[in-house]
């Protein structure tokens, strides 16, 4: 069951958003964006949108699953695996460790209107750097 706390904050972000992405893909120096939408309930976070490289744009999307302690918002993958905790503060720092990759994220979220998170990875066979903008819709 989901603390009141962290129900309380993560219900200020419920809804649907458009979301914008740049990503600086610097293993292969390519721009692929992303824009759509996504949705957020108490559960699940699930993104739908077009992925646009110099190649082709191609339909995406991604989900999580959200459960909640009584100090953060838990994040975890489709299989349930845990990817990242989010706290309360207004601005944010998160750390994953994927196999040999490295996730090192920020979170800034700007009121109940907007947010943004960015990400820079490192590994043997990723490196790059993304800026998501959500705004909600």
């Amino acid at each position: 069951m989901m603390q009141t706390a962290a129900r309380e904050r993560l219900g200020r972000y419920l809804g649907t958003w458009d979301v914008k992405r740049r990503i600086i893909d610097r293993l292969n120096a390519t721009l692929i964006t992303f824009e759509g939408q996504a949705l957020l309930t108490p559960v699940q976070f699930e993104e739908h949108g077009d992925t646009t490289s110099e190649y082709a744009t191609l339909r995406s999307s991604r989900t999580y699953w959200l459960g909640s302690e009584a100090e953060c918002l838990s994040v975890y993958f489709p299989d349930l695996t845990e990817f990242i905790h989010i706290g309360g503060a207004a601005s944010q720092r998160v750390i994953h460790h994927c196999g040999l990759d490295l996730y090192r994220g920020r979170f800034f979220f700007r009121g109940p209107d907007a947010w943004a998170e960015m990400w820079h990875v490192y590994g043997p066979r990723k490196h790059y750097v993304s800026l998501a903008h959500y705004r909600r819709v």
